[in-house]
């Protein structure tokens, strides 16, 4: 994902670190391409997709910043506006419409109310550790500088960047309103936000000895091709969805993961819940 302003941590993308590269680098989509069974192959991406050219029209062009609006006061009620009142990662958010003259989707909305409702130490860390939060309409292409990947397909080839609803990399999360299966996308990206930025340098959370024994375990119960990718993508995406499931309390979407395995999945709960206290 685009980046500026290295302020020298996780200088180089995940799959440069990986001992087995993946397709997909640090731009990590949360929407899934169906079907799923599909899914345990990944395809490579294709160099202008992966590694943005030297320059583009973009670096001759002047600033056309983007709307942002800003949000109501810490003390506001909730109103469903989309302007709710996130503590700490205001410093972080673009709210990327103009609410003068637009009113963000019931998605949109969503995205920004489940940022407000995290704990604030999680707050806290994602406010330490990453660069920008990036949320509005339409997809990936849509949002910050993304630009660049409009009609770039993804891994597999069955679609483009267009219609994916979500992505982090290089500690920048977007979000947009596309239709996703993922229980929330914020949080899905959050997830993979907090596996890159709560590890020491260099390394994910998901690569922890704990949680790799704890995927270990889940992986003859796992029941979405996605969460079995191969090398360590299955177990990175496992990780986002999984915390996205238990912080947004739709635990039963957690148990689906798990085919139906309750007791695995207090297993899992138990480790985010010692980790991050959810």
């Amino acid at each position: 994902m685009a980046h500026s302003g290295d302020k020298g941590r996780h200088r180089r993308r995940w799959w440069q670190r990986s001992p087995a590269p993946r397709a997909e680098g640090s731009l990590r989509g949360a929407p899934r391409e169906v079907p799923r069974e599909a899914e345990r192959g990944v395809g490579t991406v294709t160099a202008p997709v992966v590694d943005r050219p030297q320059y583009t029209w973009k670096d001759f062009e002047l600033d056309d910043e983007r709307p942002r609006a800003q949000p109501n006061s810490p003390d506001t009620p909730d109103l469903g506006d989309g302007l709710r009142h996130c503590g700490r990662l205001e410093r972080i958010l673009h709210r990327q419409w103009d609410s003068r003259h637009e009113v963000p989707t019931p998605e949109v909305v969503r995205a920004v109310e489940s940022l407000a409702r995290l704990p604030d130490a999680l707050k806290d860390k994602l406010a330490d550790g990453l660069d920008g939060i990036y949320v509005g309409a339409g997809g990936v292409p849509d949002l910050d500088d993304m630009g660049y990947l409009r009609g770039a397909p993804l891994p597999s080839g069955r679609a483009t960047w267009d219609v994916c609803a979500g992505a982090y990399g290089d500690r920048k999360i977007v979000v947009g309103d596309r239709p996703s299966p993922t229980p929330d996308v914020m949080m899905h990206e959050v997830g993979h936000a907090l596996d890159d930025v709560d590890a020491p340098h260099g390394d994910w959370v998901s690569d922890s000895p704990e949680f790799a024994a704890l995927y270990d375990r889940c992986v003859p119960m796992l029941a979405s091709g996605f969460h079995l990718q191969s090398g360590d993508l299955g177990r990175k995406e496992f990780f986002a969805d999984a915390f996205a499931a238990i912080v947004s309390r739709q635990r039963p979407a957690l148990v689906d993961m798990l085919g139906g395995d309750t007791r695995m999945a207090l297993d899992v709960m138990l480790f985010f819940n010692r980790r991050y206290g959810i």
